[in-house]
């Protein structure tokens, strides 16, 4: 009788052993399911295995759960995120049981994009100085490039005179027109103002014109502006807001992005911002053309633009990665805002990358001090005389067909 007894309570041991067995092999196994997706408009960062160097990436959170974890941009198969943007997606989601390894790996698929919205998320700039007027055309930024990198400065042929589609002025300045003109007057704002003329306006003429007035008596009394035309400050959540901030110039933002990862350290810190600088020193001007611009009217006078003044002067951008907050960073920056010490003591936990275009090559400089930058403000004008007048940073333009002023949109 109690072998009996025995020999069932052994059978339900394996039966019960049996069934837990059962179970665990369930948990084990890889399985698929449709899942959706929450992805943020805002992004953070991780450090990879074996690394020290943190990396940006996604924050995602599946349908259900209340906190958003990191992911890998390359975390979903078939999905391209754009910064700025908000989604709600359809994925396969894979679970792989690496059971030797005695890991978990978990594997996402787009199957389609349920909902993209965009979020309004650019930085606001402070504004500290801006002298300019509505009427001017900022080009400041549009064609630099940046020395050492693979961010070729484009300079357009533009002068004082010149003739343009609407499509293409103050953009491409591409596809100028060569009619023959009539003589025009260019007049030179220094405090002697110059006067010259220039007799069918074409780039080469109106090069030489500008190599007669820096070589002026008038250019010679000349002295450059101390103060910025432009000075502006803006707090990054992360060094992508540069998109936001020059948007006039991929290639320029793309590259100070990366010009910025590669030369700041991001751990650790209390703030990121971005500044910009500029400084005018004259502007080249003509005389409307009462009774046209052209000896012979082009069929299309309606649809051109010409030049009416250039504005030149210098540039200056930097990133500040900082360990003291941004508006701490703000007044060290603005002056006499803070003591003196206090002020050193934020320079001193700060890091700055400073990019400086002084020249009509429009080629920006890349240094890394804070001392770079008071030397740019002390005297932001090179001492060549070749090329001590900067380059274009403003333009205005009217139309051919009335000389009315030309509004860019």
């Amino acid at each position: 009788m109690k072998k009996k007894i025995l020999l069932k309570i052994f059978m339900l041991f394996l039966c019960v052993s049996n069934f837990i067995g059962c179970d665990k092999n369930n948990e084990l196994e890889d399985k698929q399911e449709i899942v959706k997706m929450y992805i943020s408009h805002e992004t953070s960062t991780y450090i990879p295995l074996g690394s020290s160097k943190p990396i940006e990436c996604l924050l995602v959170k599946e349908e259900g759960e209340r906190e958003y974890s990191r992911l890998p941009f390359e975390g979903i198969t078939g999905f391209i995120y754009e910064y700025g943007h908000e989604y709600i997606i359809k994925v396969e989601k894979s679970i792989n049981i690496h059971t030797h390894a005695n890991a978990v790996r978990t594997k996402y698929r787009l199957i389609e994009i349920l909902e993209d919205k965009t979020i309004n998320t650019s930085p606001q700039w402070d504004i500290l100085i801006d002298e300019s007027n509505d009427y001017e055309i900022d080009i400041s930024s549009r064609y630099l490039g940046i020395q050492g990198w693979w961010c070729n400065a484009n300079p357009p042929r533009i002068y004082v005179g010149a003739v343009f589609p609407k499509n293409t002025f103050a953009t491409s300045f591409d596809k100028e027109i060569m009619e023959k003109k009539k003589n025009i007057n260019l007049y030179f704002n220094f405090q002697d103002p110059y006067i010259t003329y220039l007799d069918d306006a074409r780039l080469n003429k109106y090069l030489k014109k500008m190599n007669d007035a820096i070589s002026s008596k008038e250019y010679e009394k000349h002295r450059f502006p101390k103060r910025p035309y432009i000075a502006k400050l803006a707090e990054l959540k992360n060094l992508n807001d540069l998109w936001y901030c020059i948007d006039d110039n991929d290639d320029f933002a793309k590259t100070l992005i990366e010009v910025g990862k590669q030369n700041l350290d991001l751990k650790d810190i209390e703030s990121l911002c971005v500044g910009k600088v500029v400084h005018k020193n004259f502007t080249v001007s003509m005389d409307t053309p009462e009774n046209g611009l052209f000896i012979e009217t082009p069929s299309n006078l309606n649809e051109l633009v010409f030049v009416r003044s250039l504005t030149y002067g210098t540039s200056a951008y930097f990133l500040i990665a900082s360990r003291f907050n941004y508006q701490e960073v703000l007044s060290a920056l603005k002056g006499p805002y803070l003591e003196e010490k206090q002020r050193e003591e934020v320079l001193k936990e700060s890091q700055i990358i400073l990019l400086t275009v002084t020249d009509i090559r429009q080629t920006a400089n890349i240094s890394k001090s804070f001392n770079e930058l008071q030397n740019y403000l002390n005297n932001p004008f090179t001492n060549e005389p070749t090329f001590a007048y900067g380059y274009p940073i403003f333009c205005q333009g009217q139309y051919a067909k009335d000389n009315s002023l030309y509004i860019k949109h």
